[in-house]
């Protein structure tokens, strides 16, 4: 009797919990549809393992919550097509860019993309480095560089090539602006009142500008 009570209490979260994610794998429309091709200006278009290097953050997938509803679902993020993709039954699709669906967290890591869709800049998925009351954002982009056949005779030509740009990085504020920065030196510039005591800090750790060190004086600025 108790073994059919649990079951009864406890089916219903079962249910729902696979309900919400066939919902996200049932997402269709064009733009869903995932095609690994880059349109060249050599001729027809080039299959992404025709082309050195990778468009991804990570190739691997890996699971992920995504939004407030759904959990354990396999995804990537393309930092060339701006997208998140996800596994649909074996199939490559990608996530559509809706507030239900506008944060996805890496379950292994704790690493989170956040889409922005109403900011002028930045716009699309970052990746959320610190949150709090201010919080920081890095904005990954690789671009595709077309093939370039030889010129004559005595020089070769170039593949065709994914390359990673510099990462951008932004700090919203708790007034809710989004400030754009290339150093340590302009994370402090945006809080006058305690400049000073920052840099002291900044110094005082030997800290560098980069994702660790950027969290680790977000984190002292928010205490």
């Amino acid at each position: 009797m108790k073994k059919l009570l649990f079951i009864a209490l406890f089916l219903p979260f079962i249910f729902v919990s696979a309900q919400q994610s066939l919902n996200i794998n049932n997402v269709t429309g064009s733009q869903s549809v995932f095609e690994s091709v880059v349109a060249s200006g050599t001729g027809a278009p080039i299959k992404y393992e025709d082309i050195q290097g990778s468009p991804y953050q990570s190739p691997l997938f890996q699971k992920a919550s995504v939004g407030e509803k759904y959990g354990n679902i396999d995804v990537r993020y393309n930092a060339y097509t701006d997208d998140i993709e996800f596994l649909n039954n074996g199939k490559t699709e990608v996530l559509p860019k809706q507030d239900d669906f506008a944060r996805i967290e890496v379950l292994s890591s704790k690493q989170a993309f956040v889409y922005f869709k109403n900011s002028a800049e930045p716009k699309g998925y970052l990746t959320e480095i610190a949150k709090g009351k201010n919080s920081v954002y890095k904005k990954e982009k690789t671009i595709f560089k077309d093939a370039a056949a030889a010129a004559n005779t005595y020089q070769t030509g170039k593949p065709a090539m994914f390359v990673k740009q510099d990462p951008v990085y932004y700090i919203k504020t708790a007034s809710g602006n989004m400030n754009k920065v290339s150093s340590l030196k302009k994370i402090t510039d945006l809080f006058p009142e305690k400049e000073k005591e920052y840099n002291m800090y900044i110094k005082s750790n030997n800290l560098k500008f980069n994702d660790g060190d950027i969290a680790k004086l977000m984190a002292f600025i928010n205490q």
